[in-house]
């Protein structure tokens, strides 16, 4: 490395994953005249609807502005969970009530499940480890508050989690940096490109129609619809919306309650199992508690370390990206202070003003949107599946996710101009924290 650079001679700004699973290019593909669904996204969740529409029967097109898993699908950084990986930010019997509560929960837990199904019925190759995650306390008041939340989980789901002192802490992560935390047992982390590349797989097994590179400029409504794209137009019997935090002005309604923020991840030079294994022994990811996260893993190799959080707020230089990243890696392993980045990907994750995933129908568009920060590849993979099932009118019960209000905020048109703001005072208390521990 050059005394002053952190970057590697063969540095990209291309997503690690794209290594092994590129993003799918379907060439040019004609329009098709008339589906029975068009899905519009070609993510985990649009996938996974699609799969599930043709399998029953139904023709189904998915229409993706850009390639095929270029967006946050096979940006991700790879964490599964349950119930942890819902309603972190929010107190969430309060929010929805005790019995909502308890059923969002339980469903979370269920689409893990459904999850881990997939994968080993479906043989989709994605390096699945389910090791747990680590979620580190940033300061002492920090670890009483994963300690409540913790006692939520629990309520209905004993023996998942586990609180670690911070003697204890080196078990799963090897710095000074936390103050203790909690083991999520429940939990683990796959390659994201890998796990796409399989629902494309069994998309075009099952007979779904892939048209990426293709943006939609309008949708006419009524029984029929109708897609207009620059080049023409297809007449569409139901649509699902499926655009997580890359949804724009095709519907002003859903465009209006998602706040798309921007998340960067980092991958070091390899840096060898062992030494990789000495920071993160257990080898599952860890996550802190500040408001403005930040998180590290191995790489399925466990070769390299993944590191990554919200570097910017809004979209910026991948170097300048990087280069707070790796200071930020430095205060939690002070050992990787000399070590090159040879990675650096930006995307978009989709967050709600109250911080739950969101599934339904409205204006006769189908949904299922909203990661809200780590819980995409789980609850988009399972959301997907029942807006599928409300389509062919064969939920057998409602999702706990639906019929959720889905607000949005006076003045706000998508176009996120206060994430800056609160992101800086996010980051003001995130330091004023820490300088009391």
């Amino acid at each position: 490395m050059k005394a002053d650079s952190v970057f590697a001679e063969d540095f990209s700004h291309l997503p690690y994953w794209w290594r092994e699973a590129m993003p799918r290019d379907t060439g040019p593909v004609d329009l098709p005249d008339a589906t029975d669904v068009a899905v519009i996204g070609g993510g985990y969740a649009g996938l996974a609807c699609a799969i599930e529409l043709a399998r029953a029967g139904t023709d189904v097109t998915v229409f993706d502005a850009g390639e095929i898993g270029c967006g946050a699908s096979s940006r991700a950084a790879g964490f599964t969970s349950g119930r942890a990986g819902v309603s972190k930010q929010i107190n969430l019997q309060k929010a929805v009530g005790l019995q909502r509560a308890d059923a969002i929960l339980e469903e979370a837990d269920e689409a893990y499940a459904h999850l881990q199904d997939v994968i080993a019925l479906e043989k989709i190759d994605c390096d699945f480890q389910p090791l747990g995650r680590f979620v580190g306390a940033h300061t002492r008041h920090a670890y009483d508050g994963i300690a409540a939340k913790m006692a939520e989980y629990e309520a209905s789901a004993p023996g998942d989690f586990e609180m670690v002192s911070r003697s204890e802490q080196g078990r799963y992560v090897e710095s000074d940096f936390f103050h203790g935390g909690m083991m999520i047992h429940n939990a683990g982390s796959i390659h994201p490109a890998k796990y796409h590349a399989g629902l494309v797989r069994l998309a075009l097994e099952a007979g779904v129609c892939l048209i990426g590179n293709t943006r939609i400029d309008r949708i006419e409504g009524g029984v029929q619809k109708v897609l207009h794209f620059k080049h023409g137009s297809v007449r569409a019997g139901e649509v699902m919306l499926a655009t997580g935090g890359y949804t724009d002005g095709v519907s002003p309604w859903h465009r209006k309650r998602i706040i798309p923020i921007s998340s960067t991840i980092i991958a070091t030079e390899p840096l060898g199992r062992e030494r990789v294994s000495a920071l993160l022994p257990a080898g599952c990811p860890v996550i802190d508690t500040k408001r403005v996260i930040i998180f590290a893993r191995p790489t399925p190799d466990g070769t390299r370390i993944l590191f990554g959080g919200r570097a910017k707020f809004t979209p910026s230089n991948p170097v300048e990206n990087a280069r707070l990243l790796h200071h930020q890696m430095q205060r939690v392993f002070p050992s990787l202070s000399g070590t090159c980045i040879d990675h650096a990907w930006s995307g978009y994750m989709a967050f709600t003003f109250d911080f739950l995933p969101k599934v339904g129908k409205q204006d006769g568009l189908h949904y299922a949107m909203a990661c809200n920060g780590g819980s995409g590849i789980v609850m988009m993979s399972w959301l997907g599946r029942k807006a599928a099932w409300s389509i062919l009118g064969r939920a057998n019960r409602n999702s706990a996710f639906e019929g959720l209000p889905f607000r949005t905020q006076p003045f706000y048109s998508g176009i996120p101009w206060f994430v800056p703001v609160v992101g800086t005072w996010y980051r003001f208390r995130d330091w004023m924290e820490l300088r009391g521990t």
